[in-house]
């Protein structure tokens, strides 16, 4: 898994310290894993595919796919909407755990799902958590969430329920290395990351991340402004909540940049501008590390 691309473990805690989180991770924008977050939660004994597909079954939900014949290389564009109950019936029709369904939940609102907030308690880490910055994502073993960079106001903490996942992390400093796509939160389409292509893309080779293994009832904290990718190893649900840290100013500053940037973002682009684009921001990344690699 993200084959060739240098990284180490992220940390694992148990019962750590909230004075210890912020001292140790959040001042130094690391990610750690909490091994004891959710066990008291009823989540941890009740997530399962059929839990969902008895209670949360009517719920309509947007369909994402990593295939660019279905997705027309927009993995981040919903490519259709069903009901979550048919969507989980096709899941045990083909299995839980086949790789023939890379179809995927992402990002949806826990504030169209309440039903859920009796499984949990927003995690008491010093961070304002609300259920209108919190959403859950659904997949199984050949769903890939591609990588995308997380707000430079954000911190998130991710719960995951059910088959493991592996979390790729890549510091925000390293943006230059990571073929970003415009104004948008996104790298070049093309890339997977899982397999990276480092004689197309070379700049991957400089990246250093960080890598997590999230097993059933694993929480990850992601620091702001972190490049993030998830891939799972079976049926999961993943929990995500996510706090702004930042004053007023601040916030504003970064309402604004969103405003442009959904203007600007990659889905709304016409595929033949996109790939034009692509080119342009991979040839113009190369030619800044050869130019680099001679000095």
């Amino acid at each position: 898994m993200f084959e060739g691309i240098k990284s180490i473990e992220v940390d694992r805690k148990n019962s750590l310290p909230v004075a210890d989180l912020h001292a140790r991770y959040r001042k130094t924008s690391t990610p750690v894993v909490f091994g004891d977050l959710s066990l008291r939660w009823p989540a941890y004994g009740k997530w399962n595919l059929d839990y969902f597909r008895e209670n949360l079954g009517e719920l309509k939900v947007p369909l994402y796919s990593n295939a660019p014949e279905i997705n027309a290389g927009l993995p981040f564009k919903p490519v259709a909407s069903s009901r979550l109950g048919d969507f989980l019936d096709d899941i045990v029709s083909q299995g839980a755990d086949s790789n023939g369904n890379d179809l995927r939940v992402s990002r949806y609102s826990l504030e169209r799902a309440l039903y859920l907030e009796r499984d949990f308690s927003y995690p008491r880490l010093g961070f304002q958590f609300s259920s209108n910055l919190s959403s859950i994502g659904i997949g199984t073993s050949n769903a890939f969430e591609p990588m995308r960079q997380t707000s430079s106001l954000v911190q998130t903490v991710m719960c995951n329920f059910g088959a493991p996942v592996t979390v790729l992390l890549v510091p925000a400093v390293q943006s230059g290395f990571m073929y970003r796509v415009g104004h948008s939160h996104n790298s070049v389409r093309d890339i997977d990351f899982r397999r990276p292509q480092f004689d197309k893309y070379p700049a991957l080779k400089k990246i250093f991340g960080y890598v997590a293994e999230l097993g059933h009832g694993d929480s990850l904290y992601v620091p702001a402004g972190f490049w993030c990718c998830t891939a799972n190893h079976g049926f999961s649900i993943n929990l995500s909540f996510e706090s702004v840290q930042a004053n007023f100013p601040q916030y504003l500053a970064s309402a604004g940049k969103t405003v442009i940037n959904r203007l600007l973002n990659t889905s709304m682009i016409s595929d033949k501008r996109l790939t034009s684009l692509e080119r342009e921001i991979v040839s113009r990344t190369n030619a800044a590390l050869l130019r680099a690699t001679k000095r």
